[in-house]
């Protein structure tokens, strides 16, 4: 997966993977990663995100530190106010971090 760069990761937490244009992601990564929006049309891109824009978060989070694993490549902010630790989704539960599905924030679909 290009954001969260594991082969292989619970499905339960990360979701399927999906591959087009040269890409791989796990369905949830995309849904979590910060600076990512989804296009109406899930047709576009990788599940209705554009390949630039997979790319553009995957060159931002090299900056990111995990705090969890403390490896670059974290594409999740916590949510709390005034924390600002960043996460890859695999290592969410190892670091007690808390995955919750809004449904009015969940991508449509597959997510």
């Amino acid at each position: 997966c290009v954001l969260c760069r594991r082969a292989e990761a619970d499905p339960d937490i990360c979701g399927h993977k999906r591959e087009k244009y040269g890409l791989c992601a796990h369905v949830f990564c995309l849904c979590f990663a910060m600076s990512l929006s989804r296009q109406e049309n899930p047709r576009i891109g990788l599940m209705g995100f554009r390949p630039r824009d997979i790319q553009l978060a995957v060159s931002r989070a090299a900056q990111k530190h995990c705090c969890v694993c403390g490896e670059t490549g974290a594409t999740i902010m916590c949510c709390e106010e005034d924390c600002d630790r960043w996460f890859h989704l695999p290592c969410a539960r190892e670091g007690g971090c808390v995955t919750q599905y809004i449904t009015a924030y969940r991508c449509p679909g597959n997510c």
